[in-house]
């Protein structure tokens, strides 16, 4: 049957994608040409909007079943057009916006809806938890050790790395690392390194969650990740209630 699928879309309605066997799908020259209508402005990544003819740079969104995530992790340049006392050195502008609390993440999301009239918010750990399973070969500490890192290694290398976890110098701009997404998705990156991200569970309460630059690959070594590696992502749109689903 599919090959008879394959056949009509080939022959009759033209809409058999070309196939490069030296093409491996997940290699950076795939994720590279599958990245090519990423949203930019100018150098920066994001997408220029704003209500009134206001220019405002937002997160790019992508679809994930019926939700609209963000592509990437909030920008510095992102972020600091919320918070303009919000700096950065010159070239970091697509870094992760970083050393985030909740309620900036929280304030963010609601100057964003009221900047461009659609409902921004941070997501819910229920809704989002299954996107941040994978953590390999992306930024954690296992990339910057060069293997992965066992328990007890993990201890040892984390206390010798924290001589940098206050600039956050393990961070690298977002899109880095390959994306995650199948052949029929829009990439989405970093959602297993770079910077935890901000969801919020039920009580309101709100957990990074995701991998992070500062800590390992491997679940039985990690621990909370420190502060300066925290970051978020935006969904745009409201949430489903327990009833809906």
């Amino acid at each position: 049957m599919e090959e008879e699928v394959a056949w009509f879309d080939k022959y009759f309605f033209k809409t058999e994608k070309p196939f490069n066997e030296a093409l491996k799908d997940g290699s950076p020259l795939e994720t590279a040409f599958r990245s090519k209508n990423v949203a930019r402005s100018g150098a920066r990544y994001g997408v220029d909007s704003g209500a009134k003819g206001k220019s405002v740079l937002t997160p790019e969104v992508v679809k994930r079943s019926d939700m609209e995530i963000g592509r990437f992790e909030v920008t510095r340049a992102q972020f600091a057009e919320f918070d303009k006392n919000y700096k950065f050195d010159a070239g970091m502008e697509n870094y992760p916006a970083n050393g985030i609390t909740l309620d900036q993440a929280k304030a963010y999301a609601a100057w964003l809806s009221k900047t461009t009239n659609q409902t921004w918010r941070i997501p819910n750990k229920s809704e989002v938890a299954s996107f941040y399973e994978k953590k390999d070969g992306e930024n954690t500490l296992d990339y910057w050790a060069g293997y992965v890192l066992n328990p007890e290694d993990s201890t040892l290398l984390a206390k010798k790395s924290s001589e940098l976890l206050g600039t956050a110098a393990l961070l690298k701009p977002v899109g880095s690392f390959a994306g995650q997404g199948s052949a029929d998705e829009e990439l989405i990156f970093d959602l297993g390194g770079n910077a935890a991200e901000w969801t919020l569970l039920p009580d309101g309460k709100g957990e990074a969650i995701g991998g992070s630059a500062d800590q390992p690959s491997d679940s039985r070594s990690a621990h909370a990740p420190n502060g300066a590696y925290i970051g978020f992502r935006v969904v745009r749109g409201t949430a489903k209630t327990e009833s809906a689903k």
